[in-house]
């Protein structure tokens, strides 16, 4: 099982490196399998194909974005902890960008893989952003019936639409980026029942 294990992660490796250098569609599994070293036929015994492949390095993409913590200490106010967390989103979507813009492409023109891809969205918060809000609930500055779910959503929503369109396609500057997180940050927070209303200092990031 171990040596199986190896291979598998050694044809993932592969497969995002051929995908990104051709694209999916002009990607050859015989090319996969040369560069992970590995027999042609496991590819379609360990993953059924192609698209296979592609499904699992969705899955893996996902299981890594909700495990583990998050790169930076608890914020003071729900504002500063949105906005951070807007800007470490981006640096991973950033070390990602080439399997992002393969999964996205791929669901606009793919429906079956769409609706894979819906499956992971469960509508709930990744358990990182859920502790956090819930340590600013334990000191009241957040109402504890707050809806985290929805404003996760929220938080996704400019997260995407931000770093996909705004940074990968449009190219922004720096400073334009982190004054959108900023300004969404602030709406957001004051746009909820509870959070930290008024508190959004001019000392705030």
């Amino acid at each position: 099982m171990k040596d199986r294990a190896a291979t598998e992660a050694r044809i993932l490796n592969a497969a995002r490196t051929v995908f990104a250098r051709r694209g999916y569609d002009a990607a050859g599994l015989r090319e996969i399998a040369e560069v992970a070293r590995a027999n042609l036929s496991l590819i379609s015994r360990y993953f059924g194909g192609k698209e296979g492949l592609l499904i699992a390095l969705t899955d893996q993409f996902v299981a890594s974005r909700r495990e583990g913590g998050l790169p930076y200490p608890p914020q003071g106010t729900l504002s500063e902890e949105i906005y951070t967390y807007l800007h470490a989103k981006l640096r991973e979507d950033l070390k990602d960008e080439e399997i992002i813009r393969l999964i996205i492409s791929r669901s606009a023109i793919d429906e079956e893989f769409r609706k894979r891809g819906a499956e992971h969205l469960d509508g709930k918060a990744d358990a990182n952003f859920r502790e956090r809000v819930t340590r600013l609930q334990d000191r009241g500055t957040v109402s504890p019936d707050m809806d985290v779910d929805m404003l996760f959503a929220a938080v996704m929503h400019v997260s995407f639409s931000v770093n996909f369109f705004g940074v990968m396609i449009g190219g922004r500057p720096d400073a334009e980026v982190d004054a959108l997180f900023k300004g969404f940050a602030k709406a957001l927070a004051q746009g909820l029942p509870g959070s930290d209303r008024g508190k959004i200092a001019a000392d705030a990031p």
